[in-house]
């Protein structure tokens, strides 16, 4: 069984999304031969080939176009129209890659390889499923709902809504929660023993900027440590390797950890009692999956505005623009410990532990239904 994963590293969540149900699909048939592959990079033209250094720039200076740029193109004519044009510029190098991987399926983990790829696979003249593994919440782009997949999973039932407005067949579009890493669900377990095991003796707030550390992290992280809020900060600053290195140098009045990107993000959650995050989808389920009150600090405008709604709808936090209003917002959690029990239930419920094991479940019986 060969699979091959289409992403764009536009951001961390479709990597890591990919990382995730390749890991359990590698559980579930040991046999199989995995690819990921940027396909933007690998099989666009210029100037879309340069996708992940063009998003990381947008995303830090031109959100506003960013933001603009989708909702323009938030609809599923509009959607269609948008690929069909790039389709002649892209058509031979994505088939040229997809009949290089010889894949028994085709699993697209990004919202701009999805109606192109249904395209280069018929080109290939083969009979290869395709499946979309949806990794937005909410408010996914129109884009991400190929009406021709074999297969789309979504994170939440409003997802799925999304998917059948735009053309999808319900028999099948499958709810299966986000796509977690195995290892998260693994990691979840009693909170003091995991605060033991990383030598944490005080209660912990970790602050998360997603897996490229957007957003004003630093900006947060210095508020609650003038602040001096009675807690251990734990800052994960992705692959914003500068604001690691300026955190790193600066000395604050109460405890704080910087790291860079990490491995170990799920044990880190399990030990943490109040989670400060941008509002990305991957951060959010893994943070609902160890049972944090959640405070969104910053989100991408589009795919990630729904975030806050399902957080504040959820009773399980809230959105917090202003790093001056940060701080009390914290103390609130860590000041009241029934109130974090109870959020803790509430969390866990939208969190799906096996999800990552339900996507490819699903995936490999799409293979065995076209056989």
């Amino acid at each position: 069984m060969r699979v091959l994963f289409l992403i764009s590293d536009t951001g961390g969540g479709h990597r890591a999304g990919a990382l995730a149900v390749e890991a359990a699909m590698k559980t579930i048939l040991p046999s199989c031969v995995t690819s990921i592959r940027d396909a933007l990079v690998d099989a666009a033209p210029w100037p879309v080939n340069r996708s992940p250094a063009i998003y990381n720039w947008g995303m830090k200076h031109a959100r506003w176009v960013w933001g603009g740029s989708f909702h323009l193109m938030n609809g599923p004519r509009r959607a269609r129209f948008m690929a069909d044009v790039n389709w002649p510029l892209m058509k031979r190098r994505m088939v040229d890659l997809i009949t290089t991987e010889n894949p028994d399926v085709v699993v697209s983990v990004h919202p701009l390889l999805t109606r192109s790829v249904v395209r280069a696979i018929r080109a290939t003249g083969r009979r290869i499923p395709f499946s979309i593994v949806v990794t937005d919440l909410v408010t996914g782009h129109a884009t991400w709902y190929e009406k021709d997949a074999d297969l789309v999973t979504v994170p939440t039932e409003e997802a799925r809504a999304r998917a059948i407005a735009c053309g999808c067949d319900p028999a099948r579009v499958l709810v299966t929660g986000q796509p977690l890493h195995p290892d998260a669900g693994r990691a979840v377990g009693d909170r003091d023993a995991a605060r033991r095991a990383f030598g944490w003796n005080e209660p912990v707030v970790l602050c998360v900027g997603g897996g490229d550390g957007m957003g004003d992290l630093g900006g947060r992280v210095r508020a609650l440590a003038r602040a001096k809020i009675p807690a251990r900060l734990v800052v994960v600053c992705g692959r914003n390797e500068t604001l690691r290195r300026e955190l790193t140098a600066e000395t604050f009045a109460i405890p704080v950890d910087v790291h860079g990107f990490v491995g170990n993000l799920p044990e880190m959650m399990a030990a943490a009692d109040v989670l400060v995050t941008k509002g990305g989808p991957g951060s959010i389920m893994e943070g609902c999956l160890a049972g944090l009150p959640i405070l969104i600090y910053d989100y991408l405008p589009g795919q990630e505005f729904g975030n806050i709604g399902l957080v504040r709808e959820a009773g399980i936090g809230d959105y917090v623009p202003s790093a001056s209003a940060l701080p009390e917002a914290v103390l609130r959690w860590l000041n009241d410990p029934a109130a974090r029990a109870a959020v803790s239930t509430k969390a866990r419920r939208l969190a799906t532990p096996d999800s990552a094991t339900r996507i490819a479940r699903a995936v490999l019986t799409t293979v065995q239904n076209t056989r």
